[in-house]
């Protein structure tokens, strides 16, 4: 066994710094000290968790569903769980999935991976107890790409997820198999993640209204994390409404998620996003102020059909009344690098276990089933994404350590541009992904062939990650594969607002929805 001094040599020689003789001994009595200090946090329990009622919200029937019983790939476990007096009835009888990085005490969670498994949660996610406390039913939770990463539904240990519009497509990740499930009918309503896209792109790629709303306004207490800068929980819904029904059921302060920041309402103050929707129906969009970004349309990979959908879709705007104009917010071309230097410096962190500064519910338990540091074992059964994540994060910290506090101010004068622009327009709307669903790609493709099968799919939605405002993936029509022409799939049009103005980005769908439909547009 390592002696007290060998340790500090150690990491002495981590850090690269020589010791001075004469103080050797000192600082490894005072290192003897704080591993006494270890020793003890480590032998107390720690597992200190909100505790779920599983009496008056059983799970039952749990199972893994069979091939037969599961045609998309894209659940992850079965059962059912529902909560007999329910505090209101919002979501009454309605049926829901969720993403499978979300904690639902006593059912497996696989978060996407073999790199640790045998992941039982003890605690229900805020989310979870609050979807029951409006009446909703729970079937089962759906699959998430390998650790939430990635944009491509190809990933997930269990196996790829296919698109409902076209098997063998992509249905954009890492929320891929609670779209699969909305999309296809198997639920009424689901709840994904959202750390680069990860509601909206699917939602873009399988036909559904995805929320990424005001940072915070969702608590992420009880979900397992990706960077918590940019971690965001979400409704997908075939319709406006019922995002909007399902946005005010689970939206709030909980008191522990310290995501949350100023501005963020207690529950019973969050709007009734759905009694406005209903109350300003005639009005819809008429006299609103629409910029149209710029920026979003003019990316080198920007597909041509999808922008022409797009077009189409903002003219119905102005047929009903609004407003639009082009606007410019130059570094909107730069804000994906700013996400990628943001997110994969500071996942890493997480990804290595040493994420600090905390003060939420940590998930314990899933730390000790990740038995970090990782093995050679369970790096080889991580995805290519997570892969080079490590690779970039680790890269990144040894020879650009400043950049990591760089990109921070960047996302705030970000931010600003943003908010520049939406001083004087209502909204913002671009197109959600610039290109359509592509073939997942075959099993053993190289990690690039896994890494390119993205692009297209975050330039749009990443920047909205790292300012904080609220993003809604709208489905617009069907446009041409560009692997097969003959088959048709769903384009998408974001809209973007003001913080905590979701309320208004709903007015503006919602209008679309009721003169549209989008499936024959």
């Amino acid at each position: 066994m390592a002696s007290t001094m060998d340790d500090l040599l150690a990491a002495a020689g981590r850090l690269n710094i020589k010791l001075d003789e004469a103080e050797t001994e000192q600082y490894a009595q005072l290192l003897k000290r704080m591993k006494a200090a270890l020793e003890t946090v480590s032998q107390l329990e720690g597992h200190y968790q909100p505790t779920p009622d599983l009496v008056a919200t059983p799970r039952n029937k749990l199972y893994l569903p069979k091939p037969e019983e599961n045609p998309l790939g894209a659940w992850a476990w079965r059962f059912e769980c529902a909560k007999a007096n329910p505090s209101s009835s919002l979501l009454e009888g309605r049926t829901v999935c969720f993403k499978d990085n979300i904690c639902v005490a006593d059912v497996p969670c696989l978060v996407g991976t073999e790199s640790f498994t045998g992941w039982v949660p003890k605690t229900d996610a805020t989310v979870v107890t609050r979807v029951l406390d409006a009446g909703a039913i729970i079937t089962g939770k759906a699959v998430c790409e390998n650790l939430s990463r990635g944009a491509v539904s190809n990933t997930a240990a269990t196996g790829p997820v296919h698109n409902p519009y076209a098997r063998g497509y992509s249905c954009g990740g890492s929320s891929s198999g609670t779209a699969a499930l909305v999309a296809s009918g198997a639920v009424d309503l689901g709840v994904g993640c959202d750390q680069g896209g990860s509601i909206r792109i699917p939602a873009s790629l399988c036909g559904l209204y995805g929320f990424k709303a005001t940072t915070g306004l969702v608590p992420y207490t009880g979900i397992a994390s990706n960077d918590a800068s940019v971690d965001n929980v979400g409704p997908m819904t075939t319709t406006c409404l019922d995002n909007a029904i399902m946005l005010e059921a689970i939206a709030g302060v909980d008191g522990l998620d310290d995501r949350q920041i100023a501005g963020t309402p207690f529950p019973k103050n969050v709007p009734a996003y759905s009694q406005i929707l209903r109350d300003t129906k005639e009005q819809g969009v008429k006299g609103m102020r629409i910029g149209l970004l710029h920026e979003g349309l003019t990316s080198p990979v920007m597909d041509a059909e999808i922008a022409k959908k797009f077009r189409a879709a903002v003219a119905v705007f102005e047929k009903l009344g609004a407003n639009v104009e082009t606007v410019s917010v130059p570094m909107h071309a730069s804000a994906r690098q700013v996400y990628s230097v943001l997110t994969k410096m500071g996942n890493h962190i997480g990804m290595l276990g040493r994420a600090t500064g905390r003060r939420q519910v940590m998930l314990t338990d899933l730390f000790e089933k990740k038995a970090l540091p990782y093995t050679q074992q369970s790096w080889e059964k991580l995805s290519a994404m997570s892969k080079e994540g490590l690779f970039s994060g680790e890269y990144a910290w040894q020879e650009y350590p400043t950049a990591y506090p760089k990109a921070v101010n960047l996302a705030r004068k970000l931010t600003h541009a943003y908010d520049e622009v939406l001083s004087r327009y209502d909204l913002l709307v671009m197109p959600t992904t610039l290109t359509p669903a592509d073939p997942l790609p075959p099993v053993n493709a190289t990690p690039m062939e896994h890494i390119m099968a993205s692009t297209g799919k975050t330039e749009n939605t990443s920047p909205f990650n790292i300012t904080g405002h609220p993003a809604l993936a709208v489905p617009i029509g069907f446009v041409p594969s560009h692997a097969n022409p003959n088959i048709k799939i769903p384009a998408s049009m974001q809209i973007v607002g003001k913080f905590w103005d979701e309320a208004t980005i709903f007015k503006a769908a919602y209008a679309w929805e009721n003169h549209v439909d989008w499936k024959n547009f």
